[in-house]
């Protein structure tokens, strides 16, 4: 977003038409910051810096995407952005007096890249202020800027400099995967179009995981802007957000408005919400983990008193006492499937294209992870959960147990359970 942008803001008074040059010249501009806060640390860890317009005559403020297209209709969004950078530095700077080791995360104008314009200002207007880049995120707004070049070599002058690099709107309609390969920022943040309702939105869900994955492997920070509900918060906090923004924690304020030591009661109540749906998270999983494990053995257990050909009558009356299973299995020494795949459920409803059916007798899986596992797995512990995928065979959501079974004569095999979801509280269970 632009500094000072404030989407879903508290309902501000209308301004009148007002003159910007005067109001850049009466330096009318009001410092605004909102609380960056870890959840899991339970504290503020920075600020985020906005900024409003002000009007005394009328007392009103100027929402900031008005004030800065005034001052790109007019010619003076150099100016308007210098100020506005030099009140929330200096705000910050009273603030960082305060609460040591706060940072602030500082908008950059696209045109702020444009070195021809804008070299030496930010270092500049930072030194003024008393403050260092070791207090300094800057936040791109990736898809504004033009020239891949010119980005590529301002962010990297930035950092050699000090400062951390954060990627603004990610996971917004226009954001490009590709400049996080190319910028490898510091900090992500995710855009509250992922946010909002995610407590609810199992895709939503599933794209955030995916960016805090890729964040984390790649050595990012992940901050969730937007969020305004406890159930959202939570949510975010078990997809291991590092930081969250938001109306539920804070509205940006004034500086002689912030309260920051008014947050850790609030984040001790979160705290507690999430370590008491936590244990009944675990508390659920384990007992599908439970009936799994017992399905699994009553499988092996007739496994162990047939021979080969008899497998596929043996997984299909166990099949008929099941739900929860969607698929049962069996593969050879080699990851050949020796049996039938016994289907219990029919493809999800939108995917009814031959793309997903059931695998032949002579199917070879032997390019799975899951038969990798139990083929150099430890005989001790001869059972392998794989992570959440794509079932080709039903087209929905599911996860292969695999175990080391055996015949009446002691030849291994490997039988494979394709289960619905993801173990959690709503897994496998036994009709």
């Amino acid at each position: 977003m632009r500094i000072g942008a404030l989407a879903h803001a508290p309902q501000l008074h209308r301004a009148p038409t007002f003159d910007i040059r005067r109001l850049i010249e009466q330096e009318h501009v009001l410092a605004h910051f909102q609380p960056l806060v870890s959840l899991k640390r339970r504290a503020v860890v920075g600020v985020e810096g906005l900024s409003r317009g002000w009007v005394a005559e009328t007392q009103t403020t100027i929402a900031a995407p008005r004030l800065f297209a005034e001052a790109a209709a007019q010619g003076f969004s150099r100016e308007l952005d210098l100020l506005c950078r030099r009140k929330i530095l200096c705000g910050f700077r009273s603030l960082l007096d305060q609460h040591a080791h706060l940072v602030l995360s500082l908008n950059m104008e696209p045109s702020a890249i444009d070195k021809r314009l804008w070299t030496g200002h930010l270092i500049t207007q930072v030194a003024d202020a008393g403050l260092s880049a070791r207090n300094i995120v800057l936040e791109i707004v990736e898809s504004a800027v033009r020239d891949e070049g010119e980005l590529r070599r301002w962010v990297q002058s930035y950092r050699e400099a000090g400062y951390l690099i954060a990627l603004d709107d990610v996971g917004a309609g226009h954001s490009n995967l590709n400049r996080i390969a190319e910028l490898q920022p510091d900090i992500l943040k995710v855009d509250r179009y992922l946010v909002r309702g995610i407590d609810q939105d199992f895709h939503r869900r599933e794209v955030y995981r995916s960016l805090a994955s890729m964040a984390h492997r790649l050595g990012a920070m992940i901050i969730a802007e937007g969020v305004e509900t406890e159930e959202e918060a939570l949510t975010l906090l078990e997809m291991r957000a590092d930081v969250v923004q938001g109306f539920l924690l804070a509205v940006p304020r004034q500086l002689h408005e912030l309260r920051l030591e008014s947050l850790p009661e609030r984040l001790d109540e979160l705290g507690a919400r999430h370590r008491a749906r936590q244990m009944q998270q675990v508390g659920a999983k384990r007992a599908s983990m439970r009936v799994l494990l017992a399905v699994a053995d009553e499988v092996l257990d007739a496994l162990a008193r047939s021979h080969r050909d008899d497998f596929d009558s043996v997984l299909t009356d166990i099949a008929q006492r099941l739900s929860g299973v969607e698929c049962l299995y069996v593969l050879d020494d080699s990851g050949i499937q020796v049996t039938s795949m016994v289907v219990t459920c029919a493809r999800k409803a939108s995917r009814q294209s031959d793309l997903f059916r059931p695998q032949p007798r002579g199917a070879d899986h032997s390019m799975h992870d899951y038969y990798y596992m139990l083929r150099q797995g430890d005989l001790n512990k001869p059972t392998y959960v794989t992570g959440p995928y794509l079932s080709l065979v039903t087209g929905r959501r599911c996860v292969t147990i695999g175990a080391l079974a055996r015949d009446l004569t002691g030849r291994r095999y490997f039988l494979c359970l394709d289960v619905q979801g993801d173990l959690g509280a709503d897994g496998i269970a036994s009709a």
